[in-house]
């Protein structure tokens, strides 16, 4: 009995240190968003069957916080619907300085899907980017297409 209590006890602690990570990963705020996106990616090629490459370019040495969480954000609910979703077998993540700005792509392989559809129906994953990237000024796009992958962006405005 005392050790399943304690295997139990083990379990909960990953899980609510897990948890936490995914609500403010301290990797962000302590080496930066493109320290935190390579950490992310690490993980996911772990725990899926996916190919991750992630490339940075033209990136300003430190980034507001609200926007480095932002792009971390989208670029992690994005890579989340390509696990669920998509059947991928790879994802592009592109970061770049780009018109006064910043901005994340997220590119994948998979089955895509019709953005029409997307429009018909409530997903709070869409719209919480979506309100991000908003809040900053910026703006965000999904182009998809059935069976031909989808492509997000997000472009957020530097101060």
């Amino acid at each position: 009995v005392l050790r399943t209590i304690r295997e139990g006890l083990a379990r909960l602690s990953r899980d609510v240190h897990a948890l936490s990570y995914s609500l403010h990963p301290s990797v962000l705020e302590e080496l930066g968003l493109c320290e935190a996106l390579k950490v992310e990616c690490e993980q996911l090629e772990h725990t899926s069957a996916l190919r991750v490459a992630l490339t940075t370019c033209d990136l300003p040495v430190s980034l507001p916080k609200d926007i480095g969480l932002c792009l971390f954000r989208v670029a992690q609910e994005s890579v989340r619907n390509v696990v669920r979703h998509a059947s991928a077998t790879e994802v592009k993540i592109h970061l770049q300085h780009v018109d006064r700005g910043l901005e994340i792509k997220v590119i994948d392989d998979g089955g895509g899907f019709d953005p029409d559809e997307l429009l018909n129906k409530a997903r709070l994953g869409h719209a919480s980017m979506e309100q991000r990237v908003a809040v900053l000024g910026g703006r965000l796009k999904i182009e998809s297409k059935p069976s031909h992958g989808t492509a997000v962006s997000a472009w957020v405005p530097l101060s």
